[in-house]
């Protein structure tokens, strides 16, 4: 599958080819240079309460001696749930679509600290060099798709925190989890997610007219995805009381490779139609995708009950699915949301 950057940045699929090459040269680069991440740590007195940790990912177990206090995060989630639980990240991806302030998020804008945090440029490749010259004692990476040598590269800098199964399908209650297990904060890390399921249990209840609405969420333009069930951001959705249209639910039995959204052809969008179509249209425009013929014959375009969102923060908010982005962006979509299941009856 071919993604072009502006569709990564919204839907961040795994990366390439060219990313497990890079990794097999600079870990040729990080041993040759004898590291400091090479040689066994030295002795420091106790590891502190819970640790040493062991957290199981996809390619194995990672073992955390004792609680970091160097932080870095890949992904758009991790450092999210790192400034919640009262940490700061001596290193961070900078953030290209839908950026505050400095290339960060909106809703870590009042956070960042550029004296504290190094932003890290990302693209397709990871800036190796620089993570070890941060000389992290952990790297949380646990909403990610890169391959086993990524993984291996990562792990020769510091002990590295993967996503536990599908590529770009870790939950944000298994985000805050992993998290909060590896800092040494495991208790805090539940108080994090109860609060923000009873956020969301609050905003079911309050908007009854999400209850058991079809919903399909989907990027609409040159190319179409929809975005599968395992996907946090229909997660958010379907625990808000929304469930998956038929034709989601139809995509998700052929997705043998789990991948976090597939390609639908135009001639086809037909198939995926919701009672509420949540539709990320920033690369054409909304006045463009309503007055298409062939989205615009959509009955949820006819009757009112598409969400079409341009706004890149808002969909990055959507997207990046965590404890700080859920309370900020849900302010942001909950009434137009409301407004499109409404017209949906």
């Amino acid at each position: 599958m071919s993604w072009s950057r502006r569709s990564r940045a919204a839907l961040r699929p795994a990366r390439g080819a060219a990313l497990a090459a890079a990794a097999l040269l600079v870990a040729t680069t990080l041993a040759a240079c004898g590291s400091d991440a090479d040689e066994p740590a030295a002795a420091t007195g106790e590891a502190g309460a819970g640790f040493p940790v062991t957290l199981k990912n996809v390619f194995g177990e990672t073992t955390i001696p004792s609680k970091p206090q160097r932080i870095v995060t890949l992904g758009w989630n991790a450092q999210d749930v790192v400034y919640a639980l009262g940490e700061t990240p001596v290193g961070m991806p900078k953030v290209t679509y839908g950026a505050a302030k400095e290339g960060v998020t909106a809703w870590d804008a009042d956070k960042f600290d550029a004296s504290k945090t190094t932003l890290l440029d990302s693209g397709d490749t990871y800036p190796y060099e620089k993570i070890a010259a941060l000389d992290p004692d952990v790297i949380l990476a646990p909403y990610e798709g890169f391959d086993e040598t990524v993984y291996k590269t990562l792990s020769g800098i510091a002990p590295t925190v993967a996503y536990p199964g599908a590529p770009w399908q870790t939950s944000w209650q298994d985000q805050t989890t992993l998290i909060g297990k590896a800092l040494g904060k495991p208790a805090e890390a539940d108080q994090l997610i109860a609060g923000i399921k009873d956020r969301i249990a609050k905003v079911a209840a309050e908007h009854p007219e999400f209850k058991d609405k079809t919903i399909t969420v989907g990027s609409f333009g040159a190319e179409n995805y929809v975005y599968m069930p395992g996907d946090p951001r229909v997660q958010i959705l379907t625990e808000m009381g929304f469930k998956n249209a038929p034709g989601v639910e139809k995509l998700e039995q052929t997705n043998t490779k789990k991948e976090f959204a597939l390609t639908v052809s135009k001639e086809k969008v037909a198939e995926i139609d919701a009672d509420v179509l949540v539709a990320y249209v920033d690369g054409i425009g909304a006045a463009k995708f309503t007055a298409d013929p062939v989205y615009g014959a959509l009955g949820a375009v006819k009757k009112g009950s598409a969400y079409v969102m341009e706004d890149q923060q808002v969909i990055s908010g959507m997207s990046a699915v965590s404890v700080l982005s859920v309370p900020w962006v849900l302010d942001k979509i909950v009434p137009g949301l409301s407004k499109a299941a409404e017209a949906a009856n």
